[in-house]
């Protein structure tokens, strides 16, 4: 997975570091607080990113290089990786970390979730912010993983984390071959109580989902809740129109839609708890 560069900048290797400096026009040193670092970039990615500005500047090999680390969950390795799609050494939001392993940091994908372009275009990465806390906080309970983190962005990328897992195995296949479905079509109101639960207000979506997926016994309905636990389909309320209560789709991702191919597993994921978010400790 990516991480954020503040506070880890001994993970990247120097040379590749100042390619991002320059970009953002600032100096990253050990000597500075991580959240120093973190507002640093952040602030400059707010005065000199924007998405479609950076989108428009590519090259078609960069832009497919730059889309193909996006449905990677935003890293890959190179031996991973075909080679047209690691046209990456000036496209400045994606730095080699280390030798052959590439990645868009954590406070550029943050930033990125902010534009209308990847939530348009249903990114995971940038649904999952956009969800409610409580929706967020449920989705972590159903998969295992609970929510001892308690800032929103920390959530934000234990989400990310266990969906792209869970999503590995489904290759990027699924059964449901449509972009969007309504609830509607899969439970009607007032035919399943405990998807009632949802649309009365009584409890979360994924609350719901997780109760429901201890009782379902259609196989295709079971294949669809599967789905929503690994972040293959995720709640998007509709936009709200005048006089009519709040509905809901789930729609399907781009990274559920793309097969997950990195096999590689780094040696600081799996020690992450030890190097979590280190901004508001």
């Amino acid at each position: 997975m990516p991480f954020l560069v503040s506070g880890n900048i001994d993970l990247v290797e120097r040379s590749n570091l100042r390619k991002l400096e320059k970009h953002l026009g600032i100096i990253l040193s050990p000597h500075q607080y991580p959240l120093e670092q973190y507002n640093l970039i952040r602030a400059s990615l707010k005065q000199k990113l924007d998405s479609d500005t950076l989108i428009r500047s590519m090259t078609r090999r960069e832009l497919l290089s730059f889309i193909y680390i996006l449905t990677q969950f935003g890293d890959v390795v190179q031996k991973e990786t075909p080679d047209e799609y690691l046209d990456v050494e000036n496209v400045p939001v994606v730095i080699e970390w280390q030798a052959g392993h590439y990645m868009i940091p954590y406070e550029v994908l943050d930033f990125l979730a902010q534009s209308r372009v990847f939530r348009n275009q249903n990114y995971l990465f940038a649904l999952i912010p956009a969800l409610p806390s409580k929706e967020k906080k449920a989705w972590l309970e159903w998969i295992g993983a609970g929510y001892g983190r308690t800032f929103p962005r920390e959530i934000n990328h234990e989400l990310y984390f266990q969906c792209r897992h869970l999503q590995k195995p489904f290759q990027g296949k699924s059964l449901v071959q449509e972009e969007s479905i309504r609830l509607e079509q899969l439970w009607a109101p007032g035919k399943n109580e405990t998807v009632d639960w949802f649309y009365k207000g009584i409890m979360p979506f994924y609350s719901s989902m997780k109760e429901l997926q201890r009782s379902e016994r259609d196989p295709f309905l079971l294949h669809v809740l599967d789905l929503i636990r690994s972040g293959k389909l995720v709640l998007k309320r509709l936009p709200e129109e005048f006089g009519r209560k709040e509905e809901y789709q789930l729609v399907s991702t781009v990274e559920g839609n793309t097969p997950q191919l990195r096999d590689t597993v780094f040696s600081w994921e799996e020690a992450r708890e030890e190097r979590e978010d280190f901004l508001f400790r």
